[in-house]
């Protein structure tokens, strides 16, 4: 993972641009606006990335004491303006107890228990703080929209489409209740996280599935699909590759964090996700792009393209895939592409500078995005067990074509490919 951090440790310089220091609190200190919603998941993954980069990056001591300082400064704003503490974004509210606010708390625990050992005491109980709140407003109160606690459905209209926040809420709640669990909720919190975790990656024939799991048949807990019988996403409106990718990311995350921790992870959170897998795998050109066969409506090869890194890594421990090494050695090629563009240390400095001027909120966001996931790549790379494969890349390209070769349809959403060595052919409407 050399290359990962290489391109960390150049962003992180260029990322100092983007830093700003609480006047009214020394040693609290953020990346980005500091705004709530997306400006504190922005902090958040900055704080991931440079954690990874300050305790498994290759660096000199007072570089590794910088970054870790970030690090902390970064986690410690982020804690203590959470509802459960005594500060404020910079904007003036507090964060969290939202849909959205387990997504970015997800996206830094990998780095925060990187950071451990270099905790003190109210470090700790700001954690446990924070997480036991989310947990306890996630288990009782979650609301997303008009719709409240584990919702599913296959069509984005209903507004019930939530493969992916089911996730992350379900992920949250196991989090807290493995981290903490003589807390008076955490049997509530594990089985609560179940009940998300079987409605995430969902399908009709759930409704009637007698397999245990968590031991309950899948049938006691299903509410309902979120994918279609083929394992079509209809998010955002359509065909949704990108979010196909980024549930399989928050497993993940789970996945490797509870496996850092010598903790379980819940049996539930791999529901349907080899399923799910089969079918993004043939959604990935051989040098890592994303073919997104229903169109996009975010930056290209940005956000949802980033969390495959994480997706790789777990498709290769857990899932069997044999092609998750040249899938990510490509796709880190083109990482380092753009960067080599730009010749500056950002992610997206030449093809974004509009946009880094008019809204930096959500430039920084996507540049955090990138640098979170190539911490996760180096953290989560870290476990694995075995290095690897060094087979050419010519020859992985072309074996990988041949794996993915055939055709794929889902009649009811409307999109239909068929692919070979020289071709992918697609339609969707």
């Amino acid at each position: 993972m050399e290359l990962c951090c290489e391109l960390l440790k150049s962003w992180a310089e260029r990322a100092e641009g983007y830093w700003y220091d609480m006047p009214d609190e020394p040693g609290l200190g953020c990346y980005g606006t500091g705004y709530n919603s997306w400006g504190v998941q922005t902090n958040q993954k900055y704080l991931s990335a440079v954690a990874v980069l300050a305790t498994l990056g290759e660096l000199k001591e007072e570089e590794r004491v910088r970054w870790r300082d970030r690090a902390l400064a970064a986690l410690r704003f982020s804690l203590r303006s959470h509802h459960s503490g005594d500060y404020r974004c910079t904007d003036g509210t507090q964060w969290g107890h939202t849909w959205i606010s387990a997504l970015g708390i997800e996206r830094m625990m990998h780095g925060v228990y990187l950071l451990e050992p270099h905790l003190d005491a109210g470090d700790r109980a700001a954690l446990q703080r924070m997480l036991t709140s989310e947990a306890s407003w996630v288990c009782a109160h979650q609301v997303r929209g008009e719709h409240g606690g584990v919702v599913a459905d296959p069509w984005a209209r209903s507004g019930q489409n939530v493969p992916e926040s089911n996730l992350w809420n379900g992920a949250i709640l196991w989090r807290a209740a493995a981290m903490y669990p003589d807390h008076a909720e955490a049997e509530s919190w594990k089985e609560r996280a179940h009940e998300f975790l079987i409605n995430a990656v969902s399908v009709a024939t759930d409704a009637e599935e007698e397999a245990i799991v968590a031991a309950r048949p899948v049938r006691k807990r299903h509410v309902g699909a979120n994918f279609f019988p083929n394992y079509a996403l209809d998010h955002h409106g359509y065909l949704n590759v990108g979010y196909m990718v980024i549930c399989l990311s928050n497993a993940a995350m789970l996945h490797f964090d509870m496996k850092r921790l010598g903790l379980p992870a819940p049996e539930s959170l791999h529901h349907h996700q080899g399923d799910l897998w089969q079918v993004v795998r043939r959604l990935i050109f051989a040098d890592g792009r994303l073919a997104r066969i229903g169109g996009d409506s975010r930056v290209r090869y940005a956000y949802c393209q980033e969390y495959l890194l994480p997706s790789l890594l777990y498709a290769a421990e857990r899932l069997g895939e044999e092609y998750a090494d040249h899938l990510l050695v490509a796709q880190l090629e083109l990482i380092r592409g753009e960067a080599e563009f730009n010749g500056d240390g950002s992610f997206y400095g030449r093809r974004l500078a509009e946009l880094a001027g008019k809204n930096p909120y959500y430039y920084t966001r996507l540049e955090s995005d990138r640098a979170c996931a190539l911490g996760m790549a180096i953290a989560y790379g870290s476990q694995l067990e075995g290095e690897l494969a060094g087979v050419p890349a010519a020859a992985r390209a072309n074996g990988f074509e041949d794996s993915v070769a055939g055709a794929w349809c889902e009649p009811e959403h409307g999109a239909v490919l068929h692919r070979c060595s020289t071709r992918l052919a697609a339609f969707s409407w």
